[in-house]
């Protein structure tokens, strides 16, 4: 094992330059110190989509082009999501514009017992909202402890190649139970810069990180860090 450890570190060390890897540039914004535009959310309705590309932010590597459609407003908001690459990415339900029950943007479809703001009804800088609850992993029945906070944190213009848009960045932090048990510690940070005008974001990032258990002092892993960005709307 430690021969092994030895000739991976040296085939790391021995990369060609153009072969490094080119994390993701940061999201170039700019602050709205005034705060964000008067009106309100666009309210949902049937055949409203939005596209966007999916990257790897450790290597910059384009994964996918889902979109996301309108596709019931019976008892609630269902919004398909469709890859280009023919992956079952599962659908989002929100009981409630902005409140999302059904949430297919992790590791498996998360099904919440109560729903989980994606956005807050308060855009004030600063506003915030803690929500425990459980939820249900994938097929499972069985119920996993979450904790989430929600803020407010900036308005933000974001300039991209689908247009410009003024936004509210939202960050939210989360605790949570991992259905792997080997986890432990899980933590997740899910950023959205919101444009009220769609009624979606124009970005998104997740990422996340955990102890696994049984590794002597202790052992960091890293969930996946994945951007979405839009490249157009209806």
């Amino acid at each position: 094992m430690l021969m092994l450890k030895r000739r991976s570190l040296l085939a790391l060390l021995v990369l060609p330059t153009g072969c490094a890897i080119q994390y993701l540039p940061p999201l170039a914004t700019t602050t709205m110190h005034s705060g964000g535009p008067a009106g309100s959310v666009r309210p949902p309705a049937l055949g409203q989509s939005w596209t966007y590309s999916k990257f790897n932010f450790y290597n910059s590597q384009l994964l996918d082009t889902v979109k996301e459609e309108v596709v019931s407003l019976d008892g609630g908001i269902r919004i398909s999501r469709r890859s280009t690459n023919n992956v079952d990415l599962g659908d989002e339900f929100q009981p409630v514009w902005g409140q999302v029950k059904q949430d297919p943007y992790w590791d498996l479809l998360q099904t919440y017992e109560t729903s989980m703001p994606l956005w807050l009804d308060n855009f004030t800088v600063g506003a915030s909202q803690t929500n425990d609850m459980h939820y249900q992993s994938g097929t499972s029945s069985f119920r996993y402890w979450i904790n989430a906070t929600t803020t407010v944190t900036a308005w933000e213009k974001v300039q991209l190649a689908s247009g410009t848009f003024d936004t509210v960045r939202i960050d939210k932090r989360i605790r949570l139970s991992h259905h792997d048990i080997s986890r432990l510690d899980t933590t997740r940070r899910d950023t959205l810069w919101f444009a009220p005008e769609i009624g979606r974001w124009v970005v998104r990032e997740t990422d996340g990180d955990y102890r696994l258990a049984g590794r002597r002092g202790g052992w960091d892993g890293r969930e996946d860090h994945f951007r979405w960005q839009l490249e157009s709307w209806t």
